[in-house]
């Protein structure tokens, strides 16, 4: 009897040890005990590690994984319709995708993003059926809206035009240049926009020299203009002398 008495002791013992070490390390969820109900809690939610201690205030959520391998996912949200499974939210040690952004395809080297975030790139892809460097921070497949767009750092901006060494083309060297090529001198060709597209930057800085050319042109037809005035008016005035004269 005394042995079974210990025996009991000992369990009881045990059993409330590990409920106040359960206690101490674990809180339970609140909500309706249902397959359809709300599981909440208020206070911080630690998913994966317990939380280090002294680490000051906690964020709402906290999901810690353990990486093995070759596997970076440290989150991924996915739903389900009718047997297919597409990627909704996921999270890596790289990037954030959403809207199966972290499909891998063979149009962009690191995968075809509807958005991806992350260390030095922020790629968002629409329709975009074409090979794509891998030097742009930025693509979008539709159209872009926006109050107002900046470009810096142009180089070799128009203004050398009006330099006096700078040799401005004639208008017949034009127009030879366009009979032969149907397009300006220095200007991409229907073709190559096609092919490669155009630097915003680089294009305003072409449109640009164009226009300091043809005001310079402009300037010299109108010098020919004064001048051609000029001597119309001579010749009116002499005319008018010796017809004073003749009377």
């Amino acid at each position: 009897m005394s042995t079974y008495i210990h025996v009991k002791a000992t369990l009881t013992t045990l059993f409330l040890l590990g409920t106040m070490a359960a206690a101490v390390h674990a809180e339970p969820w609140n909500g309706p005990h249902t397959p359809t109900g709300a599981i909440w809690r208020p206070g911080s939610v630690a998913l994966g590690f317990e939380p280090a201690a002294g680490g000051g205030n906690k964020p709402l959520l906290e999901i810690q994984r353990p990486l093995s391998g070759d596997d970076d996912i440290l989150l991924s949200l996915r739903s389900t319709f009718r047997e297919a499974t597409a990627t909704v939210l996921q999270a890596d040690t790289k990037r954030v995708y959403l809207g199966g952004a972290a499909t891998r395809t063979a149009l962009v080297p690191d995968g075809v993003f509807d958005l991806a975030v992350g260390r030095g790139i922020a790629v968002g892809v629409n329709n975009v059926t074409e090979r794509l460097p891998t030097d742009y921070r930025l693509v979008v497949g539709g159209k872009v809206l926006a109050e107002e767009v900046r470009i810096k750092l142009i180089k070799d901006w128009a203004d050398y035009v009006f330099q006096p060494d700078y040799r401005l083309a004639t208008l017949p060297e034009v127009a030879t240049y366009i009979r032969d090529h149907q397009h300006l001198p220095d200007m991409p060709s229907a073709a190559d926009v096609s092919a490669t597209g155009v630097s915003l930057g680089e294009m305003q800085a072409k449109l640009l020299r164009k226009i300091e050319e043809l005001t310079l042109h402009a300037i010299e037809q109108h010098k020919t203009i004064e001048s051609l005035q000029a001597r119309l008016h001579r010749l009116e005035r002499d005319r008018s002398s010796l017809h004073a004269q003749s009377q």
